[in-house]
C-alpha cells in the first residue's frame, strides 16, 4: 500500500504540472487574468507535491530499513551491531531527519519568497494591464478549463479519500493542491461562461480575489516558519509539514471549514476544540446558518434607496429595463445579481476645469497677479491679436496670434441621465475633452485685447452656448449651465515671467490714463455748473440792486412832494414834527435818565452831550421820599 501512496504522490506532481502548462496556455489564448493567476496556484502546488512525494519516498525507505533491521535482528539475535544507539546502521533515517532538519526549512523559505513574488508580479499585471476583452472563442477555453477540472477533481478526490484511509501527512499536501486546482479550473471557466455572455469585466474583479487569496497563503507560509520556531516538542506525536498551507487544505479537502480549523488548533496549541459543545453546534447546524443568512441577504438585495439628488438605473443581468429610470425613494427588484441599480447624481452641479490643475494649497489666495502662478498647472492657449495683425509689413514674419493662460470652471448637470449613462462608455471624459476643444477653437477666434477687458462676459455666453451644441450632438444628455473665465492673464514661467509683467505695466498705464482722463472729466463737470451759477447769481444780485434804488429814489421822490404838500398847509406843526420824529430817532437807541427833584419847579433839561459813564449809575440807589 504504501507503494501506490508513492505512486499517488508524484502522479498528483505530474498532474498538476501538466495542468498549470494547459491553464496557462488557456489563459494566453483567452486573455484571461483569473488564469493567470490560477495558474501561479498550480506551479506552487506542484512544487509542494514534488518536495511531499519525495519526503514520502525518504519515509518509505526508512520504513524499509527499519524492517529489514527487525528482521536480521530476529533472525540473528540482538547485537550492538543492530543497536539504534549506532547511526550507521540506519542511514535511510539519518538522511531522512536531515531532510527534515535543513531542507524542508529551507524550501519553505523559498516557496514563501516564491509566492511573494508572484504576488507582486500579479498585482502589478493587473494593476497596470488593459481592461480584460472578449476571447475569439470563449467555448474553446471553456471545454479546455472544465476538462482539466473534472480530471484534476477525479484525481484529488481519490488522492484525499486515499490519504485519509492510509493516515497519510506526507500525501495530504499534493492531494489537496490537486483539488484546489480543480476548484481554480471550475473558477475559470466560469469566468469563461462570463466571457461568451458578454461580461468580460467579471475577469478582473475575480482576478483581484485570487490576488488577494495568494497573498493570503504567502502570509500563511510566513507565520509558518514562525510558530515552527516556537511550536512545542512532543516525542511521539506526528509533526505537521510546514509547507503544508491550511488555507489550500480547507478549499481542497473534503473535510471542510471546521475540521481544518479544529485540526489546526488542536495541533498548534494542544487545545481539543472538536470537543467543544460549540464546535458540534456550528458543525450540525452551519448549513441551516448560512441558508438563513443568504435568505437574508437575498431578501434585503430587492429593496434599493434612491437619495435625494439621485437617479437609478435598473439593470437585468447587466442589461438597462425598458422604462427603469428610479427616481429618489424606496424602491422593489429583483434580488441580485439578477437586477441590479447604478446610481447617479442627477440633481446636484458637477465641474471640472478647462486649463489648469487646481493646488489645494493655493486656493485660499484672495489677490491674483498675473506674474505668479496661481494653480499647480496652468496651461497655454492661441489667442488672435489685431494690433500685430496690423501692424504687421509685407514680408513680416509676425504671427497675429499671442498666447494667454486662462481658468475656466465648467458647471454642469446630469438631464438625461440613461444617455448619460448608456451612449458612451465615459461620458465624463467626452464632456471635459468636447469643452477643451471647443475653449480652444473659441480662443484662436477672438483678439486678446477684448477677451481680456469688455468681451469676457459675452465669450462666457458664446463658450456655453458652444459646448451645449456639441454636447448634445453627442447625446450626452447634460445641461451646461455655467462657463466661467474666473482668471485671463498672460503666460507666467521663467521665460514668460517678463511679459506678464510688461503686460502689468501697460494696463496700469492704461488704468493710470483712464483715472486721469475722468478726474479731469470730473473736474470739468464740476466746475462748470459751479462758474455758471456764480455768474447767474450775480446778474440777478445786480438786477436787484437796480430795482432795489430805483424803487427807493422813486418813493424819496413821491414822499417829498407830500411832504412839500404838508409843509405848505401848516409850516410850523410840519417842523416841530419832523424834530420830532427825527429826535425820536435819534435819541431811540440811548440810554435815558430822568432824575425828579422835589425842592425845585419843573425844569426839563435834555443834555445831548456825553453820556453819563454807565459804571457811575450802577449802583445808584434811588429811594422814594414819601416812603421814609
Amino acid at each position: 500500500m504504501e507503494r501506490n501512496l508513492s505512486k499517488n504522490g508524484l502522479i498528483n506532481a505530474l498532474a498538476l504540472l501538466a495542468a498549470g502548462l494547459g491553464v496557462a496556455a488557456l489563459s494566453h489564448y483567452e486573455k484571461s487574468l483569473t488564469a493567470s493567476v490560477a495558474a501561479g496556484f498550480f506551479l506552487v502546488g506542484f512544487l509542494v507535491a514534488l518536495v511531499s512525494w519525495f519526503q514520502m519516498r525518504l519515509a518509505l525507505r526508512e520504513e524499509a530499513e527499519r524492517l529489514e533491521v527487525e528482521s536480521l535482528s530476529t533472525s540473528r539475535g540482538d547485537s550492538a551491531l543492530f543497536s539504534e544507539s549506532a547511526a550507521e546502521t540506519f542511514p535511510a533515517r539519518r538522511a531522512r531527519e536531515q531532510f527534515d532538519r535543513w531542507l524542508v526549512p529551507a524550501f519553505t523559505v523559498l516557496l514563501g519568497a516564491l509566492e511573494a513574488v508572484g504576488v507582486l508580479w500579479f498585482y502589478r499585471e493587473l494593476r497596470e494591464g488593459a481592461d480584460p476583452v472578449s476571447a475569439p472563442e470563449p467555448t474553446l477555453a471553456l471545454a479546455g478549463f472544465a476538462s482539466i477540472g473534472l480530471v484534476l477533481f477525479l484525481l484529488g478526490k481519490y488522492a484525499v479519500r486515499l490519504a485519509q484511509l492510509e493516515d497519510s501527512r506526507l500525501l495530504r499536501p499534493g492531494a489537496s493542491a490537486v483539488l484546489l486546482g480543480a476548484l481554480l479550473a471550475g473558477v475559470s471557466a466560469v469566468v469563461a461562461v462570463c466571457d461568451w455572455l458578454g461580461f468580460p469585466k467579471y475577469d478582473r474583479y475575480i482576478a483581484w480575489v485570487l490576488i488577494g487569496l495568494f497573498a493570503l497563503v504567502t502570509v500563511e507560509t510566513l507565520f509558518a516558519l514562525i510558530f515552527e520556531i516556537y511550536r512545542p516538542r512532543v516525542r511521539g506525536k506526528a509533526i505537521r509539514l510546514i509547507y503544508e498551507s491550511r488555507i489550500t487544505g480547507l478549499l481542497g479537502q473534503s473535510g471542510g471549514l471546521f475540521s481544518t480549523a479544529a485540526q489546526a488548533l488542536d495541533y498548534q496549541f494542544g487545545f481539543e476544540v472538536s470537543d467543544t459543545w460549540f464546535y458540534k453546534f456550528l458543525k450540525t447546524r452551519l448549513a441551516w446558518l448560512l441558508l438563513v443568512w443568504l435568505g437574508i441577504l437575498t431578501v434585503s438585495s430587492c429593496f434599493v434607496a434612491i437619495d435625494p439628488g439621485q437617479q437609478g438605473l435598473l439593470e437585468r443581468f447587466g442589461r438597462p429595463v425598458e422604462g427603469g429610470v428610479l427616481d429618489s425613494g424606496l424602491h422593489l427588484k429583483l434580488p441580485w445579481p439578477i437586477d441590479d441599480v447604478v446610481r447617479y447624481d442627477t440633481r446636484s452641479l458637477q465641474s471640472f476645469n478647462v486649463g489648469f490643475v487646481p493646488d489645494p494649497e493655493k486656493e485660499g489666495e484672495r489677490t491674483l497677479l498675473w506674474t505668479r502662478p496661481h494653480y499647480k498647472e496652468e496651461f497655454n492657449l492661441l489667442v488672435a491679436s489685431r494690433e500685430q495683425q496690423a501692424a504687421a509689413t509685407p514680408g513680416d514674419q509676425t504671427v497675429p496670434v499671442n498666447l494667454l493662460t486662462v481658468s475656466i470652471p465648467v458647471q454642469y448637470v446630469i438631464r438625461d441621465v440613461r444617455a448619460w449613462a448608456y451612449n458612451h462608455a465615459n461620458a465624463g471624459d467626452l464632456i471635459e475633452r468636447i469643452a477643451n476643444r471647443e475653449v480652444v477653437r473659441y480662443m484662436a477666434s477672438v483678439d486678446i485685447d477684448k477677451i481680456m477687458s469688455f468681451g469676457r462676459l459675452e465669450a462666457s455666453h458664446d463658450l456655453q452656448a458652444l459646448i451645449q451644441k456639441k454636447a448634445d450632438d453627442a447625446r450626452l444628455g447634460v445641461q451646461i449651465v455655467l462657463v466661467g473665465l474666473q482668471d485671463i492673464h498672460p503666460p507666467v514661467g521663467n521665460k514668460q515671467l517678463r511679459v506678464a509683467a510688461a503686460y502689468e505695466e501697460v494696463i496700469g498705464a492704461i488704468a493710470d490714463k483712464e483715472s486721469k482722463v475722468l478726474a479731469a472729466e470730473a473736474y470739468r463737470a464740476e466746475t462748470l455748473p459751479r462758474a455758471t451759477a456764480d455768474a447767474a447769481r450775480k446778474l440777478n444780485e445786480a438786477h436787484a440792486a437796480a430795482t432795489r434804488r430805483s424803487a427807493m429814489a422813486a418813493g424819496q421822490a413821491a414822499q417829498f412832494n407830500h411832504q412839500l404838500a404838508a409843509y405848505n398847509a401848516a409850516p410850523t406843526v410840519f417842523r416841530a414834527r419832523t424834530y420830532l420824529d427825527t429826535f425820536a430817532t435819534a435819541v431811540g437807541p440811548a440810554r435815558k435818565l430822568v432824575i425828579g427833584p422835589t425842592n425845585t419847579s419843573d425844569v426839563i433839561i435834555f443834555n445831548l452831550e456825553d453820556s453819563i459813564a454807565r459804571g457811575l449809575l450802577n449802583d445808584a440807589k434811588i429811594t422814594d421820599p414819601d416812603k421814609k
